[in-house]
């Protein structure tokens, strides 16, 4: 839900997508980061930093899911008549259809 909100609404440049630089953008700290290449080697000898990396990465999804994307969601399910995941997934051309739909039936257009 966070990936699809990003990819939509977060207004960040294509390369800033990832989940670290949108932490870093939208909540303002950087998460624990650990290079592919040293994942196996640190998983096998250093098991407790992958822990904290995964851990860093929920947490990271959690604020950002919570901080932006549940209240926007919940806002635009009370204006669109679609159910969240609806509102999450459509583009925004669809979105603003549907909210034509909406005012146009409630001025009987």
């Amino acid at each position: 839900d966070a990936f699809c909100w990003v990819k939509r609404d977060s207004y960040l440049p294509q390369g800033s997508q990832g989940l670290k630089a949108v932490t870093k953008y939208k909540l303002g700290y950087d998460p624990v980061e650990v290079d592919p290449e040293d994942m196996v080697r640190y998983a096998k000898d250093r098991p407790a930093h992958m822990a904290s990396y995964s851990v860093s990465d929920a947490v990271a999804t959690y604020y950002l899911y919570d901080k932006y994307v549940h209240m926007f969601i919940f806002s635009l399910c009370t204006i669109i008549p679609m159910g969240p995941e609806d509102v999450l997934r459509k583009g925004s051309g669809t979105l603003c259809e549907a909210l034509l739909m909406v005012e146009a039936c409630t001025k009987s257009i």
